[in-house]
């Protein structure tokens, strides 16, 4: 007598449920029939050939299951147009769906990507780029200089509107691209002044290139296309067997789950139904420490956590108002207590080389007198915090709130909205303290530093000041690293004056990898692209 669910779990050492099944790859789907009804059938006499045709299925189905990997990626993307993707949540998943000049290894490292090679000039204006003669697009045509061309000529148009337009400024003259490609295989880029950063940019999606053949935008040059996306649920992407490395890809699929709970991701991780997670729940980490010590990963994080600050808002264009929300926020008992996740706790921008050992930002008593000199009435006058949805955010929020109300009596509103919602909504004026923070797009203090000129687009905070645009343009336009220090420091205390924002703390990555993960590797910028994953 055989329990063919029990032979099933036993042979292929999986949990098979419909639920779970309904979830997996196209081909575990063939099971569904022996579920409806009839999944605990007892076969009494099994012929050799049914046995051997059963085993035979079992272990392809098997295969395939290993070959997908199932990752949380927070919430719903907020787009995946090269030209319009602004969150992490959509960076990653257009990093496995395109390939640039340059791209990520394993580590996190700056490589090239569709190039076999480049050349700079002495004076690091003249950039030329080789394509690979054996990149293709998903769709098996050949990838060109003239797809980069046509992706960045869209990208510089003032009515695609695209966030990140502002870093081609470097490479245009007169209102035009200092681009050519005088051969299928060979860009070839003049910039207007030297930029230390400028291969780092270069894998940003602003610079990913578009098929200039095909309007279908599931066309891709990366090592995976998309096959489906069901809003907020899934995103599922097949591999790309014309992708130039194609051979040293071991997945067949990858899907991207929305996971904006973070305690439901938990729960999906510890039932085998995700093999890397988004983030984990900050009041999990003890547990998780205890429970799952080898598949909890925490590294350091080139990024900051800050509140943003709207200067145009009545209250809040007030500097003295600013100052003493600042000085009033314990930072220590946010990250120690609070977060408990090893973020470090943040008095500048910029993340620093060495760990700041003591506050230099919280007064009390220096607080209250600010407010009282700001003229904010504690009786009329209330703020609010807005956040996107997430417990951990809005455990940031709680706190702060606390914080100002205990030692400043401050009274504050708290409004949450999902992603999508939130990202609209910091661009507007309607709001006054929200949560903001940045994830270096490359390694370099500037890339922090430029988020407050008068002309970024992710200035959210309505800050204008001259001096401050004058000191990014310099540091813009030098290599040399003592000058370029100098500047920086210079920027950073007019950040400290003006406090367009309010740093509370230096993130870490933080996920839970499954053990039978392979080619996870932390590093400091959290980029794992799925083309160097196996299970």
């Amino acid at each position: 007598m055989v329990n063919i669910k029990a032979s099933i779990q036993e042979t292929c050492g999986i949990n098979l449920s419909y639920q779970k099944l309904a979830r997996m790859p196209s081909c575990f789907k063939q099971l569904q029939g022996f579920i409806n009804g009839s999944f605990c059938v007892l076969i009494q006499d099994m012929n050799y050939t049914l046995r051997s045709l059963l085993y035979f299925f079992l272990i392809s189905t098997a295969v395939c299951h290993a070959q997908t990997f199932h990752r949380g990626n927070g919430s719903e993307p907020d787009s995946l147009n090269i030209h319009q993707a602004q969150g992490i949540n959509s960076q990653n998943i257009l990093l496995d769906l395109y390939e640039g000049l340059m791209t990520f290894d394993a580590k996190g490292l700056i490589i090239p990507g569709a190039i076999t090679h480049y050349q700079v000039s002495e004076d690091q204006l003249q950039w030329h780029f080789y394509l690979n003669p054996h990149a293709k697009w998903s769709d098996g045509t050949s990838l060109t200089a003239n797809d980069f061309l046509f992706a960045w000529q869209t990208a510089i148009d003032p009515q695609v509107a695209a966030p990140y337009r502002q870093l081609f400024n470097n490479l245009m003259r007169d209102g035009e691209l200092n681009v050519t490609a005088p051969h299928s295989l060979q860009l070839h880029i003049t910039l207007n002044y030297p930029d230390a950063s400028f291969l780092n940019k270069l894998v940003l999606p602003i610079f990913f290139p578009l098929p200039s053949h095909n309007n279908d935008r599931r066309v891709s040059n990366g090592a995976f296309y998309l096959s489906q996306w069901d809003i907020q649920e899934k995103i599922h992407l097949l591999k790309n067997k014309h992708y130039h490395q194609a051979d040293k890809v071991q997945l067949k699929e990858v899907v991207y789950w929305v996971t904006e709970n973070q305690n439901s991701e938990l729960l999906r991780f510890r039932a085998n139904e995700l093999d890397l997670t988004e983030t984990i729940p900050d009041h999990q980490i003890d547990w998780l420490k205890k429970n799952h010590p080898n598949e909890l990963k925490i590294a350091p994080y080139y990024g900051t956590f800050f509140l943003g600050l709207n200067l145009n808002d009545s209250l809040l264009n007030n500097p003295k108002l600013r100052q003493a929300l600042s000085a009033s926020i314990d930072r220590d008992i946010l990250v120690n207590k609070v977060l408990k996740s090893g973020q470090q706790a943040a008095y500048a921008i910029i993340p620093p080389v060495e760990p700041t050992p003591k506050d230099p930002l919280i007064n009390i008593p220096k607080a209250k007198q600010l407010l009282a000199d700001s003229g904010f009435n504690k009786e009329t006058d209330h703020l609010e915090i807005l956040y996107n949805n997430s417990d951990n955010q809005k455990k940031v929020a709680l706190a702060v709130a606390a914080m100002w109300r205990q030692n400043l009596g401050i009274k504050s509103r708290l409004r949450n909205q999902e992603w999508k919602i939130f990202v609209n909504t910091r661009k507007s004026p309607n709001k006054q303290v929200f949560r903001s923070g940045w994830i270096a797009d490359y390694f370099s203090p500037i890339n922090f530093l430029e988020l407050f000129h008068s002309n970024s687009h992710f200035n959210f905070y309505g800050m204008k000041q001259q001096k401050y645009d004058d000191l990014i343009d310099a540091m813009n336009t030098t290599t040399d690293p003592s000058l370029l220090n100098k500047l920086t420091i210079q920027a950073e205390q007019i950040l400290s004056d003006e406090l367009p924002v309010i740093p509370l703390y230096h993130y870490v990555s933080r996920h839970l990898v499954a053990k039978h993960i392979k080619g996870y590797h932390d590093n400091l910028m959290d980029k794992h692209l799925s083309r160097y994953i196996s299970k």
